[in-house]
């Protein structure tokens, strides 16, 4: 339902779960983490090759995954294909495997990922194209996107260059470079120079004018590059860097982007929350904001939504008091910077033209029942469960995982702007709206519920268009009449 703000210093506002119907709830035959692709008619997603037998340290281990095609209508399987990889991967693990990246559709074709070692293209029938194989290596894979710019495909594969020395834990570790492919043929039309690690979240930005690859080179807690610290901006001409650039201390994992065309950094400071803008031109910081509690917060009292002083909910000793946003949270939307924070289950917003920050509970699970707004009441299975009812990860409830606003560290799914809203998806079946024309309040929130029960992980983004939304968790495909 839909309500109006109340005005006067102290906001008072009511829940805004959104009815909505479910058209199906499809079951998937095998556990997952990709988004949806939609195009036409058509669904596209990856799971796993079927997971039997039994798991190491609550993990199954596995490097073959299947691209899949479904129709948009009925939710069904017209046609899939086996995407065998190089090395067996955890499954599930920390919000990444081998079926996290979502597949990329044009008109004619259609490219899956498979991080543990293969590229392939397919017609919209499911006619291979071209294919690519690597020898992947061993470490928790994290590797970010697949963009089209032009006809072409975009995305970061290994490096022959070596990141990481090979130890006695793990052989050696490659630096990763983005690629432009051309899709008729697969060949490399650019190989970029600029060396990436595999955790470097890229995304386009526009500077100038002009489309970029936005990047970074940023040391991990785990892995040292011996590189610096530095950002960078590439031309989608050729790959290479129209400029790079020194930045100041940053959060591993941060997503790279611009706001207002500067970068933008996620970095720490003690408890507080604390972003930077930097300029590419001149690395100097141009703006920045801190804080550690926000100028406002609105908080739901079991009733109603009420402004008050804001408390952080959660303090384990892993968090070490910090505050901070969940690093791959953070995006940025015109003049708006938003995220999830570690210590709570909010989303945050910065208005960059005033400085000014905003905190609104959210829901973390709506069940049939109930909507859960905390840890204690929070419901889900004793581990990860396929369609099949078969535990296919033991290994949740930790700060990376699900009980938190549904944000692992690493790979939370990236918002979708459709028309004037964003739709972010949350980790445990809470399809979350935040209404762009509006200043970031309850009044701008509102969310979806897509599993009733409390037994799915919604890892990847959804997909939208005019008949309705389309999620994707590691059981089932559930389509939404908006």
């Amino acid at each position: 339902m839909r309500i109006l703000a109340a005005l006067g210093l102290t906001v008072f506002l009511k829940a805004t779960a959104l009815s909505a119907e479910i058209v199906y709830r499809q079951p998937l035959n095998e556990a997952g983490q990709s988004g949806v692709c939609l195009h036409g008619d058509r669904l596209f997603l990856t799971v796993h090759s079927k997971l039997e037998g039994r798991m190491k340290g609550g993990f199954f281990f596995n490097g073959n995954i299947v691209g899949q095609c479904l129709d948009k209508s009925s939710g069904n399987l017209l046609w899939q294909v086996d995407l065998p990889g190089t090395w067996p991967g955890r499954v599930l693990e920390s919000w990444h495997d081998s079926t996290s990246l979502l597949p990329v559709a044009t008109d004619k074709y259609i490219v899956f990922h498979n991080l543990n070692g293969m590229l392939a293209c397919f017609t919209h029938e499911g006619k291979p194209v071209w294919e690519r194989r690597w020898q992947a290596p061993d470490p928790d894979i994290k590797n970010c996107r697949m963009y089209l710019n032009e006809g072409k495909l975009l995305v970061a594969l290994p490096s022959d260059k070596v990141a990481v020395e090979e130890s006695v834990k793990h052989p050696a570790l490659p630096f990763y470079q983005i690629r432009s492919i051309d899709l008729q043929t697969g060949k490399d039309l650019w190989v970029s120079p600029t060396l990436l690690h595999h955790a470097t979240q890229y995304s386009f930005g526009e500077w100038k004018g002009k489309t970029v690859m936005v990047a970074s080179m940023i040391d991990l807690s785990h892995w040292k590059f011996k590189l610096g610290r530095e950002g960078y901006l590439l031309s989608l001409d050729d790959g290479k860097p129209i400029l790079t650039f020194d930045l100041p201390p940053a959060i591993p994992h941060q997503k790279n982007q611009l706001c207002q065309g500067k970068f933008l950094v996620t970095g720490t400071n003690r408890k507080e929350t604390q972003f930077h803008l930097v300029d590419p031109e001149t690395a100097k910081i141009t703006k920045e904001f801190s804080f550690e509690k926000p100028d406002r917060y609105f908080g739901w009292n079991g009733k109603e939504y009420a402004e008050a002083d804001f408390v952080p909910e959660y303090a384990d000793r892993t968090l070490k008091g910090k505050g901070q946003p969940t690093p791959s949270t953070v995006h940025a939307f015109e003049d708006r910077i938003y995220f999830w924070r570690y210590d709570s289950g909010d989303i945050g917003c910065i208005d960059v033209k005033t400085g000014k920050s905003v905190l609104v509970e959210a829901p973390i699970q709506v069940l049939a029942d109930k909507i859960v707004w905390n840890k204690v009441d929070f419901q889900f299975t004793k581990g990860i469960l396929n369609s099949r009812d078969f535990n296919v990860n033991k290994r949740v409830g930790s700060v990376r995982g699900i009980q938190r606003g549904g944000f692992g560290h690493t790979n939370p799914a990236w918002p979708v702007r459709h028309e004037d809203k964003l739709y972010w998806q949350g980790g445990a079946g809470v399809l979350y709206l935040i209404d762009l024309t509006k200043p970031f309040s309850p009044d701008a929130l509102s969310w979806l519920g897509t599993d009733p029960v409390g037994a799915s992980w919604t890892f990847g983004a959804p997909a939208i268009d005019q008949s309705g939304i389309y999620v994707r968790s590691q059981r089932d495909l559930v389509r939404i009449t908006p």
